[in-house]
Parts: structure tokens; C-alpha cells; sequence
């Protein structure tokens, strides 16, 4: 017998797999994808997606996709696992689905719920249903006011992941909450009532204590039974962080604590040479480095020594800011057994970086694999970019500078960037104008997400940066092969831009800002906000619109 005829096998087709291994892989799987995939093919598939597809994430996802899971999946009351956004590349999604499903009955079993971008009327008033999921193990909420939230009821919730403002009442009554991510929010002109319940293990919280002013003493004594607590800091404007504060603050008030992750940035005009050699001892008492093995490190600006960042390692948070200039003086607690865990283990965490000081070489730890994010305020030298290699999300803001060539080689570099925010002015200059060729090929043959944002004097990622009718057709010009998604602030008659926008011919969704010498109807004459529609229109109290194309599969 021949070699190839002794180790030749039969293909085996998806079909003539059993359903156990079907239904397996379909776990494996976003429940939207698999909708898609297997709902045409025949009725055994049909019956199983029905039966055993409950986990659906409509984050991201084209607002045809959305219709054929909706019009394809009839057993919504199976649905375990749900992810709604308001993002800007699903504008009114959570708006839609709450129109098509009214109530809440459709969905009351779900035991993972996740809400996104919930800052408008009609979100909050899905939020207002969240009492009625009694079965909710895991819940995720991004910016909402807790004001108007009655206390809720929730037996069964054991995570909560919370971007809000200061009022967090609501939340007190889930008797078997035990993991809390929280992120304060400055969306609410409210009385505070910050407070959290005293199940708490696990707790992190993102804020800004220059202008949140939290009282540490009085929030960590509600949470006695914590085992692991971190804190991530974003104020600018700090005193230099204190050990023997935080050291009688754990032993009084959360004698259980295991981990204790922090980033503590500080700029304090004050502070001298023996203020900051007395801030590194703080922490390294016997309690740190012998009793819990906690240990630091420090990186302090070599120009400027009284700005400087202290943070726990190993680094806890996605995000890292560059705010120092140098790291030539960084200083560790760190045993010199464990140094050379530094650069392998210590920062596999951070895939954010927000460049607010220019710095000659990036810290030597950071890992080119990770870095999805780039929040550029400073001058980058060109020995970051081999770091950039995975970008995909690019933020130009106001102290950002570079050339045309400059802007060519960061390009060149980041093979895998879809996403770009910049004002008008920013993009002028490092295209020359819209002119430079090979600066608009990259563009051109890249972004899929474009967001124009506010002028470089009056920053403000909230409001969106006005674009001439030049302007727009130079966009126009170079977006238009991938562009799927567009924001921008337009003061030109809708008739005159309208045309020019028609150019983008793979947009998913659009966001305009104009002024109030227009209404929605100037702008979109023709469309229906009908939630059977097929493109979906959402407005809020602002003038502005979103539009969410429903002929982009």
C-alpha cells in the first residue's frame, strides 16, 4: 500500500458534526457572529442558534448586522449575556433596541448586562428597568447620573462595573456585591452622596482627587471586608503622595487588604530634594516591603524633580501617563533580585499611552506588542516608534506637534492604526494642507474612524471641531475608500454639504454638530426615525444627529 493511500483520511464537513460539538463551539463564540454564520443555512442550525446561542455583544457591530440578529433570533428570552452601545459607531443602538422590545420581559433572565455610553434621556430610562433583572450576576454601566436611579434590588449581582458621578446610593442594596470597578464621572451638578456597600473584596476606582476630593478615611472604612483595593489617580495638581498615611489607613480600616495597586501622580511647587527622599521611605517601611511585599517605583521629572509619578508594581492599569521628561532618576523598592522582571512581567498590562511631556526615549519596560492607544500632547521623538507597531487608535491633541515628514513616519510605522481624532488645523499642517501625497495614501488607505475635533485653543473632546466646505471636500477626498465612521461640526447650508457627504460611500454611521440657524430636517429630508427604518436616526437635546447606515453589512 502506498504512503499517501495508508494516511489518507475523509474530510469531515461543519455539517455532520454532532450538535454537542456544534453547540461547544458556538460558547466560543459572539452570539452576534454566529447569528450571521449559521441562521441561513438550514433548520437544524436554525433550531440550535435559537436553542443555544445566549451571549450577544452588539458593541461595534454595522447596523445591518444588528437587523438580521434581531429579524433571525426569535428566542430573546434565552439570552443570557447582553452588550448595548451608544458608541459613535452605534449611534442610538440602545435607543432601537429599546423601541423594538419595550419591555423588559424579553429580557429579565439575563445574567450579564452591559451598557455603554448611557448619557442620554431615552438610555436612562432602560437604565431606570435595571430593578427588574433579578437574575443579574455581572452588570457594566458607563456614564449615567445616579441621581434620578432609585435604590435597586439585585439578589444575585456579584460585579459592577460603574462609570458615574458621585451619587452612588442606588447601589447599596445588593447583598452579594463583591467586586466594584468604579469611575467618577463629572456629569452631574447633583448633590454627592458617595457611599458603597460593605460586601466589597475586590475594589478599583478611577478619579480625580485634585477636584473629587475624596476622603479616603471615611470611604475605605465602609469597606472593612476588602482583600484588594486599586486606586488610579488623573488629578494633575497633587501633594507628594505619603506612605505612613495610606500604611495607618490599611491597618485601622481594612485589616484583610491582600493587594494594594495605586498610581499616585504628583506637582508640588514646594516640594524639595529631602521631601521627595522622605516620600520614597514612606514606602519603604517594614510593613511594605516585609509584611505585604508591596513595593513602588517612582519616576520623577529630571528638570522639573517636584512632577513626578509613584505607582505599585507590578503596573496595574491599561493606561500609563508620560508626564515626566526624563526616567533616568526613576527610583524602586524593588529587591535587585527582582529587577530583571522589570521589562518581562512588571507592565504587560499597559496598552494606553497618554504622551503629555515630550521625552528622548520611551521607559525601557514597555512592550511594542501591547500599545493600542496613543494619547499625543507632547513632541514624539522618533524612538517610540517602534513601540507603535499594533496602534489603532490615534488621539492628536492641542500641545502635539510635528511636521508633514514627521506625520509621514509615524504612519509609516503604524501599519494597523484605524482610528484617528484631530482638529482641522492639526490635520492641515501634517498633510501640508491635504497636499502631501504619501500622508494621504496612508490615511487614505487606513482610517476607518474619523472624528474632527474642537479648535487647538478651545480643546474640548465634547464638542466637535467646524470644517469649511473646503475642508470638507479635502476629507472627502482622502477618507472615502474606508472611512466607516465620521463626526465632525458643519455651519454650511445642508444642501451644500450634503452632496460632498454622499462621497463617503462606506460610512456605517455619522455625527453632526450645526448650528441653530438649521434643524434636523434640513439635514436629513427624507429620513424616518421609524425604528423599522433602515437607516436609524437618533438626536438628543444638543444640535446634533447621529446616523446609523443600515445598507453596511
Amino acid at each position: 500500500m502506498s504512503k499517501s493511500k495508508r494516511f489518507k483520511r475523509e474530510s469531515t464537513t461543519f455539517e455532520y458534526l454532532p450538535n454537542e460539538i456544534c453547540v461547544e463551539i458556538f460558547s466560543y463564540l459572539n452570539g452576534v457572529d454566529t447569528v450571521c454564520a449559521f441562521s441561513s443555512l438550514n433548520i437544524r442550525f436554525q433550531s440550535l442558534v435559537n436553542n443555544y446561542v445566549d451571549i450577544f455583544n452588539f458593541k461595534s457591530i454595522s447596523k445591518k448586522k444588528f437587523d438580521f440578529v434581531i429579524q433571525h433570533h426569535h428566542n430573546i428570552q434565552q439570552w443570557r449575556s447582553l452588550c448595548l452601545s451608544n458608541n459613535d459607531d452605534t449611534p442610538g443602538q440602545i435607543k432601537l433596541f429599546c423601541q423594538l422590545f419595550p419591555s423588559t420581559n424579553y429580557i429579565h433572565q439575563l445574567q450579564s448586562l452591559t451598557i455603554l455610553n448611557a448619557q442620554d434621556k431615552d438610555t436612562e430610562k432602560f437604565v431606570l428597568q435595571i430593578p427588574l433583572f433579578n437574575n443579574l450576576v455581572s452588570l457594566s454601566i458607563e456614564n449615567v447620573c445616579g441621581f434620578n436611579i432609585q435604590t435597586i434590588n439585585l439578589p444575585t449581582l456579584q460585579r459592577l462595573t460603574l462609570t458615574s458621578c458621585k451619587h452612588t446610593s442606588w447601589i447599596m442594596n445588593c447583598p452579594s456585591l463583591k467586586s466594584l470597578e468604579y469611575t467618577i464621572a463629572d456629569n452631574c451638578t447633583h448633590d454627592h452622596k458617595l457611599v458603597f456597600p460593605k460586601t466589597l473584596i475586590r475594589f478599583k476606582m478611577y478619579y480625580n482627587e485634585y477636584s473629587d476630593r475624596i476622603d479616603f478615611r471615611k470611604l475605605l472604612r465602609q469597606m472593612p471586608n476588602l482583600t484588594a483595593l486599586a486606586l488610579f489617580d488623573k488629578s494633575v495638581q497633587k501633594i507628594l503622595p505619603d506612605g505612613k498615611y495610606w500604611e495607618e489607613l490599611i491597618k485601622s480600616s481594612l485589616p484583610l487588604l491582600k493587594t494594594f495597586q495605586f498610581y499616585f501622580p504628583y506637582n508640588e511647587y514646594s516640594a524639595w530634594w529631602d521631601d521627595w527622599n522622605a516620600m520614597i521611605e514612606s514606602f519603604s517601611t517594614p510593613f511594605y516591603l516585609l509584611e505585604k511585599r508591596w513595593f513602588v517605583r517612582c519616576d520623577r521629572d529630571l528638570e522639573y524633580f517636584y512632577q513626578g509619578s509613584l505607582y505599585s508594581l507590578p503596573f496595574a492599569f491599561p493606561e500609563l501617563l508620560i508626564n515626566t521628561s526624563s526616567y533616568k532618576t526613576s527610583i524602586s523598592t524593588l529587591p535587585d533580585s527582582d529587577v530583571n522582571e522589570i521589562k518581562s512581567n512588571y507592565y504587560t498590562k499597559i496598552n494606553t499611552l497618554i504622551v503629555n511631556k515630550a521625552l528622548a526615549e520611551p521607559p525601557i519596560y514597555l512592550l511594542p506588542s501591547n500599545i493600542i492607544r496613543l494619547t499625543l500632547n507632547a513632541t514624539l521623538s522618533k524612538s517610540w516608534l517602534y513601540l507603535l507597531k499594533e496602534l489603532r487608535y490615534l488621539y492628536i491633541e492641542y500641545r502635539a506637534d510635528m511636521s508633514s515628514d514627521d506625520f509621514a513616519q509615524l504612519l509609516e510605522h503604524t501599519p494597523n492604526l484605524e482610528s484617528l481624532v484631530i482638529s482641522t488645523e492639526k490635520l492641515k499642517k501634517f498633510t501640508d494642507d491635504f497636499q502631501r501625497q504619501i500622508v494621504c495614501q496612508y490615511l487614505s488607505e487606513r482610517i476607518k474612524s474619523l472624528t474632527i475635533t474642537d479648535s487647538d485653543y478651545n480643546y474640548n473632546r465634547s464638542n466637535l471641531g467646524h470644517v469649511s466646505i473646503d475642508a470638507l471636500s479635502s476629507l472627502t477626498r482622502i477618507f472615502s475608500s474606508k472611512c466607516e465612521h465620521l463626526s465632525l461640526a458643519l455651519k454650511a447650508n445642508p444642501n451644500t454639504a450634503r452632496p460632498i457627504l454622499r462621497r463617503m460611500r462606506q460610512l456605517r454611521s455619522l455625527h453632526i454638530q450645526w448650528p441653530h440657524n438649521f434643524t434636523v430636517s434640513d439635514w436629513l429630508p427624507k429620513q424616518s426615525t421609524n425604528s423599522t427604518a433602515l437607516d436609524f436616526v437618533h438626536m438628543n437635546d444638543k444640535q446634533e444627529f447621529f446616523v446609523w447606515f443600515g445598507n453596511r453589512f
